[in-house]
């Protein structure tokens, strides 16, 4: 059921970068984030596994968006998966903000700053794969695509901080 869903989320956002963004307002529905985000964790809480690591959430503002459910599910998913495949121990935090930006924090093995502009440097050229799941370099064009942020940053705890802000600069964000 989950290689499933993961195979529809793929299939979703290949259609997403197909189309041109103007259309994708047919496909978009009014999305409560902070009820999408907390499916997102209870859908993954099986990639935890034995690992001795944990979920929760910081701060969950409430917050709507006018986007793709499915698409959005799929991006913040892939985050979630990333932070979760990359930790070992700890607790992995989530925090939603007013403004429809996604924040997880891992307690992973963290990243050097070379190791974040290497990241940024695969999404620029659209590298390969390096067992990102889906892919970073995937997000990172639907993010573009869609007029959405995605950011990296090295945690405060030695981890790895992603940001995902979903309000586009099209004016696509919903008010809250």
């Amino acid at each position: 059921l989950h290689t499933t869903r993961g195979v529809e989320q793929l299939v979703q956002l290949l259609l997403v970068l197909a189309r041109d963004p103007a259309r994708l307002a047919a496909m978009s529905e009014l999305i409560a984030l902070e009820g999408l985000l907390a499916r997102i964790v209870e859908d993954h809480q099986h990639l935890l596994g034995d690992k001795h690591l944990g979920i929760e959430y910081g701060v969950v503002s409430p917050c709507t968006l006018l986007a793709p459910p499915a698409v959005v599910q799929a991006a913040v998913g892939n985050l979630l998966r990333n932070a979760i495949e990359n930790s070992d121990r700890g607790c992995i935090r989530l925090w939603l903000q007013a403004d429809a930006t996604v924040v997880i924090e891992d307690p992973g093995h963290g990243m050097s700053p070379e190791e974040i502009s290497g990241i940024y440097a695969r999404i620029a050229r659209g590298g390969g794969r390096d067992g990102d799941g889906i892919g970073l370099e995937l997000i990172a064009r639907l993010c573009d695509h869609l007029g959405w942020k995605l950011s990296f940053a090295a945690s405060a705890q030695g981890g790895t901080r992603t940001t995902l802000g979903l309000k586009a600069n099209r004016g696509a964000q919903a008010p809250t």
